[in-house]
């Protein structure tokens, strides 16, 4: 029988929060699915917790790849999905147990390619509602899907169902290799899929990670790959016509801080950049290399 859901989750170093996440998803009330665990080269012992999940339920797929980050998991994982449509699960979040029937029914009966919902941000001492949808809403508009999901600067890939052959008909996959993969995978998947609806009074737990790939140190590569993902970003939405606000297609190039405080940043507005002492005063000013 072929599942419904096909619920893919990268793993990287995340044994002590693995089988929070994993108990929730064996748990879902929508039984139709089929769980995909990538092991992302883990140096803890996440595969080995993997590998007794799997030994419990059935209806969980381990493989494993050499280090390449969340960008290559998730696509060797949808390489060899089989669903009806495809959830993504970061394996240090979890999600009620309704998560899934609630989205799945959402998308069917809306016709719909992507299903939305909320999304809670937990802290140790406190949680912050990123969105909440509170009715049924649906959109099929470029302008109204980029709302309603708020992006930018939201590029969530996972409080969202895709249809899995919209998918394939795009050729939609993530950038392999680098940080900020979702940032191309979330606007692509917005602007050229059909129909989306959101699903009222049901939300993904994120939990903040201090030793995730995001919120680790801000090394200059890093702070390079987030400039192209954003800057092609950019180009893509003005490609389809999307005027973006001042706040979103003014693009930070570099920035260097000490103990909190920035000393200097580089913005990018169009061609122009410019020098900002203390991110407040502009030094000078240059124009953008576009080979």
């Amino acid at each position: 029988m072929t599942p419904k859901v096909s619920i893919i989750i990268p793993v990287y170093n995340t044994a002590a929060l693995l089988p929070r996440c994993l108990e929730s998803v064996v748990a879902q009330t929508l039984r139709e699915v089929e769980i995909i665990c990538v092991n992302d080269g883990s140096t803890d012992n996440s595969l080995e917790v993997l590998n007794r999940w799997a030994e419990r339920d059935s209806r969980i797929k381990v493989l494993s790849q050499e280090n390449g980050r969340q960008g290559k998991a998730r696509n060797l994982a949808m390489s060899i999905a089989e669903g009806e449509f495809v959830g993504m699960i970061d394996s240090d979040d979890y999600i009620p147990s309704d998560y899934f029937e609630r989205l799945y029914t959402a998308a069917c009966e809306a016709n719909a390619d992507i299903a939305v919902c909320g999304i809670i941000k937990e802290k140790k001492v406190s949680n912050r509602v990123v969105v909440m949808y509170n009715q049924t809403e649906v959109a099929e508009t470029i302008s109204d899907k980029l709302r309603i999901c708020n992006c930018p600067p939201d590029f969530h890939p996972v409080n969202k169902l895709y249809r899995r052959a919209m998918l394939e008909r795009l050729g939609l996959r993530f950038e392999e290799g680098v940080a900020f993969e979702d940032v191309m995978f979330v606007s692509r998947a917005l602007c050229e899929s059909g129909r989306l609806v959101t699903t009222p009074n049901v939300a993904y737990r994120y939990v903040l990670n201090p030793t995730s790939t995001v919120k680790s140190r801000q090394t200059a590569q890093k702070q390079q790959q987030k400039y192209n993902a954003h800057r092609a970003m950019i180009d893509y939405m003005q490609s389809k016509g999307v005027t973006l606000s001042s706040r979103h297609s003014n693009i930070t190039v570099r920035h260097y801080s000490i103990g909190g405080v920035c000393l200097w940043k580089i913005k990018e507005s169009g061609n122009r950049r410019t020098l900002r002492l203390f991110d407040a005063i502009p030094v000078w000013c240059s124009k953008r290399n576009n080979k």
